[in-house]
């Protein structure tokens, strides 16, 4: 839910990682993802999965603590 809106990410269901859209703002997927990673946070660009570089995956397969500090970083970082 952290996500949706400004990612407008759909809640998925089932698993334990996202494929979450980049802000359309925020350049390639694969630019955003370097400044995440730039602020410690690890995801990973969807070019990886697919030919498009629209997308990132993360995994919230880990503390509510870490996911909160990486759900702050990713929306501080879409407001540009």
């Amino acid at each position: 839910d952290g996500l949706k809106d400004r990612f407008g990410l759909i809640k998925p269901g089932g698993a334990f990682y996202a494929f979450v859209p980049v802000p359309k703002d925020a350049g390639t997927a694969t630019e955003f993802v370097k400044k995440v990673i730039e602020n410690n946070v690890l995801v990973i660009p969807g070019n990886v999965f697919s030919e498009q570089d629209t997308h990132f995956r993360i995994s919230y397969a880990t503390t509510d603590d870490k996911i909160a500090k990486g759900l702050d970083i990713l929306n501080q970082l879409a407001q540009g």
